[in-house]
């Protein structure tokens, strides 16, 4: 058995096609007829451009994780609810629904009311399996009363983390992994939010990676440009690949 992962809304796109890069981030996971969608981007109208030209109709989407609730990774939500006739579970750390109400406009996960059936929310407390060998990490602070929560896919060689941001820090991410698991990852896919002093940072993780033995990476969103450069300068040109919009791994279950 296998699991296919597809980056499905990046700040880059494979070229020489028409799936569109703007900023956010979405992942969607494959296991047989299974399909998780691992954050929803920004923008809906593009989240649903690049799924259809991916071939991934609205109702074939299983699940939906909310890894915390910025813009960029919750944004197109309603527009993927809009598009569905079936109700959808979506899971989310208790902060990316918004510290007032679910569906309030105070920031986090905003759902219009006339849909808000459409949605079946589960909140993440905890470590939880939500399908065979997938989990979804339990949420992790990371300032200013916000959690985010990370996937990890359980592979024939060992655990696999897909991160939308790692605000928390790739450490502890990694750290958390070990202590649920027993084992560092050995592959790291998605976003390693820099910030500022991104060359010390960047340098930082990649030799965090080489310690772990944490090789196979395939990163991309907040990492930026520079960050990605800067990893390179560790791990070489072929140490770290980018997960632009249509890329896509297979790993064995």
């Amino acid at each position: 058995m296998e699991a296919k992962i597809t980056s499905v809304y990046d700040e880059g796109a494979v070229e020489g096609t028409p799936l569109i890069g703007a900023e956010g981030f979405s992942v969607l996971i494959e296991i047989g007829s299974n399909k998780i969608l691992f954050d929803t981007g920004r923008r809906g109208r593009y989240l649903m451009h690049n799924l259809s030209f991916l071939d991934i109709e609205p109702e074939m989407i299983n699940t939906v994780v909310i890894s915390h609730g910025h813009k960029g990774h919750a944004g197109g939500l309603d527009t993927l609810l809009r598009e569905r006739e079936t109700p959808l579970l979506i899971y989310a750390p208790r902060f990316a629904m918004g510290t007032k109400t679910m569906f309030g406009t105070g920031g986090g996960i905003q759902i219009g009311e006339d849909i808000a059936d459409k949605a079946d929310i589960v909140e993440i407390n905890d470590w939880k399996e939500i399908a065979d060998k997938v989990f979804v990490s339990a949420p992790m602070d990371i300032g200013k009363e916000e959690t985010e929560s990370f996937i990890v896919i359980r592979s024939r060689k060992g655990p696999i983390v897909i991160s939308s941001c790692s605000h928390a820090g790739a450490d502890k991410v990694m750290e958390a992994v070990k202590s649920k698991f027993g084992a560092y990852p050995h592959g790291y896919v998605g976003g390693l939010h820099m910030g500022k002093k991104e060359k010390t940072k960047a340098e930082a993780v990649a030799n965090l990676f080489s310690e772990k033995n944490c090789n196979s990476l395939y990163i991309n969103h907040c990492t930026g440009v520079n960050g990605i450069m800067y990893m390179r300068a560790v791990l070489g040109i072929k140490g770290v690949n980018n997960f632009y919009v249509g890329s896509s791994i297979s790993v064995d279950l």
